[in-house]
């Protein structure tokens, strides 16, 4: 599911199949990039049409109360589901934004967030940024993938 070859997400399968793919991807992106796999509990949607956001909101906003997560350009909702093997705390959306042509992304909550940082040289696919609400994350960005990743200390959710 390439972001070239990727039809909008405007149904309930095709979704589903988004998140399944952000998912099993999100093992072999952190292998690529730190050399070590990592949970994650956030699955994310990068809209790329208003329709596609309108349906992705809904189908998620279905299934949990908005989180406290959510901030100016993306919503979150909160869940207790399993996808591609992985606990999922939070599913989201973010408004169509012509910088995120990727389909998603997934967070990697890690404990020793702080030696990441310490480190973060040492991985040229990571960069630390500010997330839109302020957070420190690290996002994790590979040639080989069409989704990103970002790491975050785990305390902080």
């Amino acid at each position: 599911m390439s972001t070239e070859q990727r039809a909008a997400i405007l149904d309930d399968e095709s979704l589903e199949t988004a998140w399944e793919y952000i998912a099993r991807l999100s093992g072999p992106l952190a292998q690529a990039v730190f050399g070590r796999s990592l949970p994650i509990d956030t699955l994310c949607i990068f809209a790329q049409s208003e329709e596609e956001h309108d349906f992705v909101l809904g189908a998620i906003k279905a299934l949990g109360p908005i989180s406290r997560f959510t901030h100016e350009s993306t919503t979150y909702v909160d869940v207790n589901m399993e996808v591609g093997g992985q606990v999922i705390k939070f599913l989201g959306v973010r408004k169509p934004d012509p910088t995120r042509p990727q389909v998603g992304y997934a967070d990697y909550p890690i404990p020793d967030y702080q030696a990441l940082l310490a480190n973060i040289a040492d991985y040229p696919d990571a960069e630390q940024i500010m997330s839109g609400r302020g957070q420190s994350l690290v996002e994790l960005r590979h040639p080989d993938f069409d989704i990103l990743e970002y790491a975050f200390d785990s305390r902080e959710h």
